[in-house]
């Protein structure tokens, strides 16, 4: 199963089409908010439903604040992370939900790190990017086994 995760967007999807190939074909997109409403048209380019969480800048968004998903035996939480203040809070959450990922977006700086077995994930921004980072977005791989996370980037081999 392969995931696509954005976050930041914005309102400007002019970027996808360059993450369009690497990405490939996905099953569904994770939406990290500010503009979750960007997520229904990521979802139609990629013809897959979306799972989908607000941020602090989705005013009147009916999307939850917080979403646990659980994919091929794994437990994914998706915020954008504006209500949490250090990634502790973030890693606590997580292991009391039995979660084996946390996505997460609002820095606009893409980051990918493990505490222990739970990994943490920020794609950064399609569209503004910050903290010298370039546009990016995550790719979720899911097997019976395992996951996989790669950030990408025009920067990334892939790309």
């Amino acid at each position: 199963m392969r995931i696509g995760v954005f976050s930041d967007t914005h309102g400007s999807l002019s970027a996808l089409e360059m993450f369009r190939k690497p990405l490939g074909r996905l099953d569904c997109i994770f939406h990290l908010g500010d503009f979750a409403s960007d997520a229904g048209a990521i979802a139609s380019a990629f013809c897959c439903p979306s799972y989908v969480v607000r941020g602090n800048c989705d005013y009147g968004s009916s999307a939850p604040c917080e979403l646990t998903v659980e994919l091929l035996g794994k437990r994914f939480l998706l915020t954008h992370g504006h209500g949490y203040w250090v990634e502790h809070e973030l890693i606590q959450k997580a292991v009391e939900n039995g979660c084996n990922a946390i996505f997460y977006g609002h820095t606009h700086i893409p980051s990918l790190n493990a505490c222990g077995e739970l990994l943490l994930c920020n794609p950064g921004s399609l569209s503004r990017p910050r903290g010298g980072s370039k546009r990016s977005c995550a790719l979720l791989t899911l097997d019976d086994d395992d996951l996989y996370i790669k950030l990408l980037s025009p920067s990334s081999s892939s790309l």
